[in-house]
């Protein structure tokens, strides 16, 4: 049966850069192999122009924001607020949410607010790109799809957090009338759907054979980010994640705080004279290093009357910036990198099923020249080939794109990695010697006395979670109701990241959402009427929780395999 055309958007909402792609596919499959990255983003002049990204901030001035490289360089911006969406951080990351947050005061703004008007314009540009390219006539009449890529390690809140900033900034069905569906890719996920795309057909596609395995190693402006796969099959390639991931925070922006070297600076907002220094710096230097070079930068006034100081590499009004100079801010991204490095062949060498053969450099860092050189000659002392595919910056982007295929049976993933232990806080019978008289509760529906304060766990930390074989855990549960009570159970879901999950709630476990089930509507022969010892009437009722972790969690109500109600989740 033939398949209608239709559009997939890819949206990589980045730490320090933000990135567009969008791939039509024809009946005929003419365009399968062509994804477009929108690359016309507005700057002040083309000097900065980011050409497959767009800075991801947003500068709230008195004639109207600014966004991206639109904003002057001395003005004080919204930078790096991706990160306000997840749990507290620390060391650089730390200092900017601090100046984010007292920037924000007077604003009234919440981060997920700042992170919707700072999409708000890339939708614009968006909707813009997509007229010039197709005709509003006719992309409108194209169904569409929206993959939203988000951080493997983040939590499962940060990943909701971030789709409702998107929905909030317009990519909805008011802007996209045709948009059929918006779903979550972790952006290791999509860097590896890229990858396996642009392997095909080449020298290292064809030297692959099942059980060799790749680290995917994501390099962006504020993160680095590695995950390992394993090829599970061949023509066409499937691969399963066979590591958990794993990150820190040493991405490009850490040359720039390095080149400043003065802590007292704020990291959100420079002079207008240390602005355009550093622009310089990172056009002129950072983004050419590869190791020999030695670069001269002019001084802002008054500075550059200074007298000559061979000293400090100041001459002729210019600073000079030798190859060690250089060196040595590279030094802390370059040496943590190799830290997660080891890290990733120390977990793939505890398995069998594996053995590793790549690591495939994806995102912005990588294209420095320097970068590539040292981490490629670091990785061939550990025996590994290093590929940087084309285009390596806007790859995550690119494979969201590829991913929105998957529901046409494009299936490059077929397993992922469980990334913590998740649970349901529960209730069950009492039995003394077992629960503690401390959680014991009597039931007031029943009048039964039962142990409180478990946990039922029904995922673990490392399992493999098929792609394509859905649900991952049915949940047994069961509620008690008075005749006229409405039909409402609250379930609440743990998670822990230690690798032995405990019996019962602990320090270790926390609250990842609120389910809120609904039962109304629920067949009344599913429910047991039943009397308690008061001889009062109630209803017991017996059902599952089904829930799929991809990309981000889902869930739905089942009975014996039926689906019925609906459920809702509050994420803390």
């Amino acid at each position: 049966m033939m398949k209608e055309n239709r559009l997939v958007l890819g949206l990589d909402y980045g730490t320090t850069y933000t990135g567009v792609s969008y791939w039509e596919t024809s009946d005929t499959g003419l365009n399968e192999n062509h994804i477009e990255v929108i690359n016309n983003w507005p700057s002040r002049h083309t000097k900065i122009g980011t050409k497959e990204k767009v800075p991801s901030e947003i500068a709230y001035m008195p004639d109207g924001a600014q966004w991206g490289s639109l904003i002057p360089p001395h003005v004080t911006r919204h930078m790096w607020t991706k990160l306000q969406l997840d749990s507290p951080q620390t060391g650089e990351a730390a200092e900017i949410i601090k100046e984010q947050q007292l920037a924000a005061q007077s604003l009234n703004k919440q981060p997920i607010d700042i992170i919707a008007d700072f999409l708000q314009h890339v939708k614009d540009h968006v909707l813009k790109t997509l007229d010039e390219e197709y005709g509003r006539e006719v992309w409108t009449t194209l169904p569409i799809a929206l993959v939203l890529t988000v951080p493997a390690m983040w939590s499962d809140a940060a990943k909701d957090r971030t789709l409702q900033a998107v929905l909030q900034a317009g990519f909805n069905n008011t802007y996209f009338p045709t948009l059929k569906r918006s779903l979550l890719a972790t952006e290791p996920e999509a860097a590896a759907i890229y990858t396996i795309k642009t392997l095909r057909g080449t020298t290292q596609g064809q030297r692959l054979a099942v059980g060799d395995g790749f680290v995917i190693c994501d390099m962006g402006g504020g993160t680095v980010d590695l995950i390992s796969f394993r090829v599970a099959e061949l023509q066409p390639t499937v691969v399963e994640e066979a590591t958990l991931g794993a990150g820190d925070q040493c991405g490009g922006s850490f040359i720039d705080r390095a080149f400043i070297q003065c802590e007292d600076i704020p990291r959100t907002s420079l002079t207008p004279k240390l602005g355009r220094m550093v622009e310089d710096f990172i056009l002129e230097a950072k983004t050419g290093f590869s190791g020999k070079e030695t670069y001269f930068l002019r001084l802002p006034s008054p500075l550059n009357a200074m007298d000559e100081d061979t000293a400090r590499g100041i001459s002729d009004g210019e600073i000079v910036i030798t190859p060690e100079d250089m060196v040595d801010m590279f030094e802390l991204p370059i040496r943590k990198t190799c830290d997660l490095i080891d890290g990733q062949i120390k977990q793939a060498q505890q398995t069998s099923k594996i053995k590793l053969q790549y690591l495939f450099m994806v995102g912005y860092f990588p294209e420095s020249p320097y970068v590539y050189s040292k981490i490629k000659e670091y990785v061939e002392t550990k025996g590994l080939k290093t590929f940087r595919p084309a285009y390596a910056w806007s790859a995550v982007v690119c494979g969201a794109a590829a991913k929105g295929l998957e529901g046409d049976g494009c299936l490059p993933i077929r397993n992922r990695k469980c990334r913590r232990h998740y649970g349901t806080a529960c209730y069950k019978p009492f039995v003394k010697g077992i629960n503690r008289e401390a959680d014991s509760f009597v039931c007031s529906v029943s009048g039964l006395k039962r142990g409180g304060n478990q946990i039922g766990w029904h995922l673990k930390k490392g399992q493999d979670l098929s792609t394509s074989a859905l649900p991952h855990a049915s949940l047994p549960m069961y509620a008690s109701f008075w005749p006229r009570e409405k039909k409402f159970v609250e379930v609440l879901l743990c998670a822990t990241d230690a690798d032995n999950p405990p019996s019962r709630r602990n320090s270790d476990v926390y609250e990842v959402a609120e389910l809120t089930v609904d039962l109304t509507g629920v067949p009344k022969q599913k429910f047991l009427s039943l009397r308690n010892g008061a001889n009062q009437t109630y209803y017991d009722v017996h059902f599952q929780v089904e829930v799929s972790a991809t990309s981000a969690l889902e869930y739905a109500v089942s009975f014996d395999g039926a689906r019925y109600g609906s459920i809702t989740a509050s994420y803390t």
